[in-house]
């Protein structure tokens, strides 16, 4: 890693960048470089974004081998009140546009306690998981279990902050099933797609805060019982929305990631963001977008040298579209991602670049 992180010091310092590794990795795209090192690079995406020529479609289709459905595949997309028939119309139009171009597709995410059917919120007995959220599972893994290689089953399960023992997070579908809820989701999943790698999908696990402790120890513990029990599960995703204003420590990371190997399971970065500090607005443009990628190079340094990484996932490619900047006044022109506004590259995609041309792995992908 140390390729890398010269690399930066180098571009903070104002020297050039030298490495013949980078400058050819500057012309090929992300997911060609994430191949060639064994693993996957993606991006999530709208049904705008790939159903016509412009710019958007160019990007991602230039720089992706795999696209993340943004919001289509969620319960409260397909079916806003419950009971509703599922509308697939703007799920099937980025499948059809990802068979078209070569793209494989992350599923994401089958079940959350955000973005649900209105009347959800109410749901509270194992009859109601039986007749409105086994279905839903088994509809949709079964639609696609052709077109997406890869599924987010169960997306933030854990809120050591809710009070339970098992720092499971409390929502309608622990209501329903209490903890088991996610080891029958991820049995309902393999039902309907028996060839998609599985994957329990959480955040704020990568810093050195004591609140992220909890939440990892949660996550470890949970996984844990997942896996004594036979539960068919394949991997942890992290979705690395990270942040400028909290602490790293690479040992703290590197421990948590070891155990997660130990386990035997996958790891993929599938949401990858930066926020910046409030405060960032009015400094250099420039020197934000270095800050953002030294943040995100000291923690997916990190992670690169872990032998169970598979890939990695942005969420979004230009900031243009950064979910991030309707997070408040202060971010309305947050510098996160690896393409600026006029979606030209930014050096956060020279540490993604970087990061695939300077290592390798055998992980099968």
């Amino acid at each position: 890693m140390s390729f890398t992180r010269r690399s930066l010091l180098a571009a903070f310092a104002g020297l050039p960048f030298a490495p013949s590794a980078l400058a050819s990795a500057q012309t090929v795209g992300l997911g060609e470089l994430a191949a060639r090192s064994g693993r996957y690079f993606g991006s999530a995406v709208t049904r705008d974004d790939v159903s016509d020529a412009g710019p958007h479609l160019r990007l991602f289709d230039g720089e992706c081998s795999v696209w993340v459905p943004t919001w289509q595949m969620k319960w409260g997309a397909l079916v806003p009140t419950l009971g509703d028939v599922p509308d697939y119309r703007a799920c099937d139009a980025i499948v059809a546009s990802a068979a078209k171009r070569g793209k494989r597709l992350r599923g994401h995410a089958l079940i959350w306690h955000e973005h649900l059917p209105a009347g959800a919120e109410r749901l509270s007995t194992a009859a109601d998981w039986r007749r409105f959220v086994a279905p839903h599972i088994t509809a949709v893994a079964g639609r696609y279990r052709d077109a997406v290689f890869e599924w987010d089953v169960v997306n933030e399960a854990i809120e050591p902050y809710d009070g339970g023992a098992d720092f499971m997070r409390r929502t309608p579908f622990y209501a329903m099933l209490g903890s088991d809820y996610v080891a029958e989701a991820f049995r309902l999943a393999e039902e309907a797609a028996p060839l998609a790698r599985l994957y329990l999908n959480d955040d704020h696990l990568y810093y050195a805060e004591e609140w992220q402790e909890r939440r990892r120890a949660g996550m470890l513990g949970l996984l844990e019982r997942l896996l004594k029990a036979g539960v068919p599960i394949h991997g942890l995703g992290m979705q690395c929305h990270l942040d400028t204003r909290l602490h790293f420590d690479d040992s703290v990371f590197r421990r948590f990631l070891k155990r997660i190997e130990d386990l035997g399971l996958n790891i993929s970065i599938t949401e990858l963001d930066v926020t910046e500090a409030p405060n960032a607005r009015g400094r250099s443009i420039s020197r934000r977008r270095l800050r953002a990628a030294a943040e995100a190079e000291k923690v997916l340094s990190v992670a690169f040298d872990s032998p169970a990484l598979a890939g990695v996932v942005t969420w979004g490619l230009s900031d243009d579209d950064s979910w991030l900047r309707n997070r408040g006044p202060d971010m309305v022109d947050n510098q996160g991602l690896p393409y600026d506004d006029a979606y030209r590259s930014a050096p956060l995609r020279d540490t993604l670049a970087s990061l695939f041309a300077s290592t390798q792995t055998r992980h099968p992908t």
